[in-house]
């Protein structure tokens, strides 16, 4: 009999109250993941944890997005600080929008399909040195 694996054991999805309150456990992190398409990324376990349990597959998507198009269009504008919002509405289109922080919207981006969890979903993109780093709130 092999071990159990929670990495790659079938988990029930997560509902969104579920994964809501999963994600407010995370106050820092312990170890920083590179974006393997834009290495001037990195992200937070708490990000980590969003990307395999956002969704029926993960939101890995999410991941790619931010680190091809929200990124650098942070770098181009010479934002240190983004916010951004993805928000999955009942019929599972979602809005993803971007902003400084006080409130300037930056770009807004429809999504027609996402299997992610009904809610709005907040993460913080900070400039750190020649990174730029994808956290939760909880993390900063």
């Amino acid at each position: 009999m092999q071990p159990f694996n929670p990495e790659t054991a079938n988990q029930p999805r997560l509902d969104a109250a579920q994964l809501s309150t999963a994600l407010s456990q995370f106050t820092g992190t312990e170890q920083w993941y590179r974006h393997s398409l834009n290495k001037r990324m990195l992200y937070t376990d708490g990000v980590r944890y969003f990307a395999k349990n956002g969704g029926e597959l993960g939101a890995y998507w999410l991941l790619d997005n931010t680190a091809l198009e929200i990124c650098p269009l942070l770098d181009r504008s010479n934002q240190a600080f983004g916010v951004v919002s993805v928000i999955v509405n009942l019929d599972h289109s979602a809005d993803i929008i971007v902003t400084d922080g006080n409130g300037v919207q930056l770009l807004r981006l429809d999504i027609n399909f996402t299997d992610l969890q009904n809610g709005e979903w907040r993460f913080y993109l900070i400039e750190e040195g020649d990174h730029r780093v994808m956290l939760l709130p909880s993390e900063y």
